[in-house]
């Protein structure tokens, strides 16, 4: 769960003070291919290597992030500010992960300036712009929230873990294809996909000829674990699966809610295939509310969670980026290493 104002070091907790802030060697990670950043004909990155020198990072491929955080962790950079979406906020945040591995990770900030920007809606800087670089030049003042991401690994697979922050399967990656159809990205930009990709699962139970196969979802069982030890489980079908690590979603819209003991790790919401009153439950849902019935109905399980291992013959998005499934195979959710996102 969220712990806001509070520094981790070296395993260590303690106190947000300016002295610590001080210390902080910042550096830029910049995705030209984000939406906002074609938008500006590269006056920002222009701006940034002025500021910055070669604490400015600009890459096209997320292939070159290992190397370019190996020269920047040699360099002493402890705070990376990441300009882009969520997908790139993903990558830079599974390269920094192994980059830094058995130290202490460096404090990140998000610039949103993709697709989708949900992790920004959390714990965005909260400035774009020369303000920004200013603020991350002289970080003193800013304060800090402490979030882990999700870590998406394949059971079996000779395939390496990604980090993430927003995450589903089933239904949820059914919609998210549509999402990203070039109709959708034109006329919906921003985190508005990701509104669109949750109505559209709603939407397609209007029409015939793809009502019966999305009620009927995908072949889902789960094994979860939350952080007393505590184990459940499920076999059967789901008609919409997400996971995620964030505390906020844009416009208000929160479909979880802590149904268990858990205290820590992520949320999870699990619909079951063919479920009762779906269209009161999105009603309540996308406005943030849980009434009574809904956190008790069978067909719609929600929890804070450390693990969980699916099987399923769904794809697999995260963040935006889509796992495609090969047969039914399993996968491992957990929770991934803590970062300390800084912000106005």
């Amino acid at each position: 769960m969220k712990q806001d104002g509070i520094l981790f070091l070296g395993g260590c907790v303690m106190d947000n003070c300016k002295s610590s802030m001080k210390n902080l060697q910042p550096a830029l990670i910049h995705n030209p291919n984000s939406r906002k950043n074609i938008q500006d004909d590269g006056r920002f990155i222009r701006m940034a290597r002025r500021k910055m020198g070669d604490f400015c990072v600009s890459t096209l491929n997320d292939s070159y992030l290992a190397g370019h955080l190996a020269e920047l962790k040699k360099k002493g950079v402890n705070f990376i500010a990441i300009d882009g979406g969520d997908g790139t906020v993903s990558a830079c945040l599974t390269a920094i992960a192994n980059a830094y591995r058995g130290m202490p990770l460096p404090a990140v900030a998000v610039l949103p300036s993709g697709n989708t920007n949900l992790i920004a809606g959390d714990v965005g800087f909260g400035l774009r712009g020369e303000l920004a670089l200013d603020r991350i030049m002289n970080p003193a003042s800013l304060r800090s929230s402490i979030r882990a991401p999700i870590k998406l690994s394949w059971i079996g697979k000779n395939c390496p873990p990604v980090l993430g922050m927003f995450g589903g399967c089933t239904g949820y990656a059914r919609a998210v294809r549509i999402a990203h159809s070039p109709h959708v990205l034109r006329f919906a930009p921003h985190d508005l996909a990701v509104f669109f990709t949750i109505f559209s699962s709603l939407a397609s139970l209007l029409f015939r000829r793809s009502r019966k196969s999305w009620m009927r979802g995908n072949e889902l069982s789960w094994l979860s674990e939350n952080d007393n030890g505590m184990k459940e489980e499920k076999r059967g079908r789901s008609f919409l699966y997400m996971a995620t690590a964030l505390e906020k979603l844009s416009y208000g819209i929160w479909p979880f809610w802590n149904a268990g003991s858990g205290r820590s790790g992520f949320h999870f919401l699990d619909v079951n295939a063919c479920p009762k009153r779906l269209p009161s439950a999105f009603f309540y849902l996308l406005r943030g509310r849980v009434p009574g019935w809904l956190w008790s109905h069978e067909d719609y399980q929600s929890m804070v969670v450390k693990k969980m291992i699916l099987e399923t013959d769904s794809d697999f998005v995260l963040d935006g980026e889509v796992f495609p499934a090969s047969g039914n195979e399993k996968i491992m959710l957990e929770e991934g290493p803590s970062f300390r996102f800084l912000h106005v």
